[in-house]
């Protein structure tokens, strides 16, 4: 009885592990729905719509996702999600993200960013993903070039 307990165990550990082991990266598609929120002189928050694609052929499910953003490899900011997201199979989503931004540090750099004309975004950190119940943590790594033109 214990050996057909421990093949079980074994068995279903397996077949988790091969499941989740297939999952393909989410594609990055753009930034939309950019809206500035509380503005202060040591934090300021933006929120806006992250669009990804699935190329995976099911459904899954985000949770816990916590990143850091940066301009230009400087770190202005960080977000932390704390609820689910469906993410349909074979199809674009948008992640609503809400970015507290650190003025302080945006400023250090507000030069080097104002005499570009394209700065690259950077969002990095860890989520987690899965489907029916069992999630894995899962990497968050999207950079993009902006333009960023005020004149």
């Amino acid at each position: 009885m214990k050996l057909v307990k421990t093949s079980l165990l074994i068995v279903l550990i397996w077949a988790g592990a091969t499941a989740c082991g297939g999952i393909k990266d989410l594609e990055f598609v753009r930034i939309a729905d950019v809206t500035l929120g509380q503005m202060g002189f040591t934090k300021s928050t933006v929120k806006m719509n992250i669009a990804y694609y699935n190329p995976n052929g099911f459904a899954l499910k985000m949770k816990d996702a916590a990143f850091d953003i940066f301009i230009d490899d400087a770190k202005v900011g960080h977000s932390m999600q704390d609820t689910l997201l469906y993410i349909p199979a074979r199809d674009t989503f948008y992640f609503p993200v809400k970015i507290d931004l650190n003025m302080a540090n945006l400023m250090k750099n507000a030069a080097n960013i104002l005499a570009n004309k394209e700065v690259t975004l950077k969002a990095m950190g860890n989520c987690k993903v899965g489907k029916s119940g069992v999630f894995v943590p899962f990497p968050i790594k999207v950079e993009s070039k902006q333009k960023f033109d005020l004149f």
